[in-house]
């Protein structure tokens, strides 16, 4: 009887080491009894990005100009944005707002605000046309999270953030 709960308990924790493996959790089992590292796996994919409001736009025409040209656009108005999250990511949104800018190569944080009157350099190519937007963006992520907790469990689910990106969008038009 001793041996097949051994056989049963060395099977159970090989097979959460492998699965850990898998997912990139590691299994840490004690002698006592099976002990995991508590740890959040995150993997983030945008849904959706829209501007939260436009501050200045414009257009700075240099098509005439043989060198290329600043332009300092000043804001009308002012602008906040607050993000924020909906279910469970293990972590605040500080956290996420980091993870999001290192991973997926944006920079956005967890609130932003654009005061009126603040400056922004637009610089505008020899021989172009310069449409330009400047403002906070609110792009929403879809989180998807593994959970392995200290009993070797392991939970997946969905999770969404909200952030903040203050955005200074230019194209040639």
């Amino acid at each position: 009887m001793g041996t097949s709960v051994r056989k049963l308990v060395t099977a159970t924790t090989a097979s959460a080491v492998f699965a850990g493996g898998l997912i990139g959790l590691s299994a840490t089992p004690a002698s006592a009894g099976e002990v995991c590292d508590d740890a959040y796996k995150r993997k983030y994919t945008e849904i959706s990005s829209q501007w939260h409001k436009v501050v200045a736009s414009g257009v700075v025409d240099n098509r005439r100009g043989d060198a290329s040209v600043r332009e300092s656009i000043t804001a009308d108005i002012s602008a906040s944005l607050k993000g924020g999250i909906e279910g469970e990511i293990g972590g605040k949104l500080e956290l996420a707002a980091a993870e999001i800018s290192s991973k997926l190569g944006v920079s956005v944080e967890a609130s932003a605000s654009i005061s009126k009157g603040k400056s922004t350099m637009i610089v505008v190519p020899a021989r172009k046309r310069v449409t330009y937007k400047i403002g906070i963006k609110k792009r929403v992520y879809q989180v998807y999270v593994t959970h392995q907790f200290r009993s070797c469990h392991v939970s997946n689910y969905w999770a969404k953030v909200t952030v903040a990106d203050s955005y200074t969008e230019t194209w040639n038009s």
